[in-house]
């Protein structure tokens, strides 16, 4: 196999996205209790979600190779460095070895793995160009991920504050991405919230969504859930959300929405970490 191939095989899993994936797993479980016994366990549960999330990333250029050949060109399948056939296999795989990775776990962990592949196939074959229910499912799945974490150590109940957030930062930054690949979408036939009802409608929502967000974000804090630390910590992330409403509305460009798509991610993490540190 050549190294071009390789690195196309690469980049159609996003290594970035399923580092995050991973640390988020390992972190919610972390953050649930999980120690000492547990380690393996954990890590096992890590390794699963990298490799669901990676399966996702390939299903979801297998779908959208004609829309990327507009928006992303240079993506693997869109330049022609992978074929479609390959593409699928290299997605039933992963998901089947993150699924049996689950055998190792409990039986809830198991069928959180199978309805998480389940839904981001579904995501990416029928969701992904509907108005706001594709991206309602996306930021689910992302939730989704801290409960898996927490219920792989046996306390969900420790999740749901994180999971939340997730899906709110979610649900915003896939709403960004979807005024970002308008022309794509577009020639694609996809109907989206933009397409539907226009760009600044949609810059609207995303943005309500996050300032809601920036403000329920203290609550842990001030019902006294989480330390004065996380309230320094999450400080800054309401900082870097309202900073990304401005952003996106002083420059709608697809490429400027790219750069705060990719910086609300960031901003995730850092609430992660706000929340490791203060619980």
């Amino acid at each position: 196999m050549s190294f071009e191939k390789v690195r196309a095989y690469a980049e159609l899993l996003r290594p970035l996205n399923a580092v995050i994936i991973m640390a988020v797993i390992a972190s919610a479980a972390f953050l649930a209790g999980g120690r000492g016994n547990a380690a393996l366990h954990i890590v096992i549960a890590a390794l699963a979600g990298g490799f669901i999330g990676g399966a996702a990333n390939v299903v979801n250029d297998y779908f959208d190779v004609g829309i990327d050949k507009i928006n992303k060109p240079n993506r693997p399948l869109a330049r022609g460095a992978v074929g479609k056939k390959e593409a699928f296999l290299l997605w039933l795989v992963l998901s089947l070895i993150g699924i049996s990775l689950n055998l190792f776990l409990n039986f809830a962990a198991l069928a959180i793995a199978v309805v998480a592949a389940f839904f981001l196939f579904l995501y990416s074959a029928k969701l992904k160009g509907t108005i706001l229910v594709g991206n309602v499912t996306v930021a689910g799945m992302t939730g989704l991920a801290f409960v898996y974490g927490a219920v792989v150590v046996g306390r969900p109940e420790v999740s749901l504050i994180p999971a939340g957030f997730a899906f709110l930062i979610n649900v915003a930054r896939e709403i960004v991405k979807d005024v970002e690949d308008m022309e794509g979408d577009r020639l694609g036939n996809a109907i989206t919230f933009p397409l539907k009802h226009g760009v600044k409608p949609a810059l609207a929502m995303a943005s309500s969504v996050l300032i809601i967000l920036s403000g329920v974000t203290v609550w842990p804090y001030l019902a006294g859930t989480y330390s004065q630390t996380y309230f320094f910590l999450v400080l800054l992330v309401d900082i870097i959300l309202l900073s990304s409403v401005a952003a996106m509305w002083k420059d709608s460009s697809p490429a400027n929405l790219s750069k705060v798509s990719f910086v609300l991610k960031l901003d995730m993490v850092l609430g992660l970490v706000a929340i490791y540190f203060g619980s």
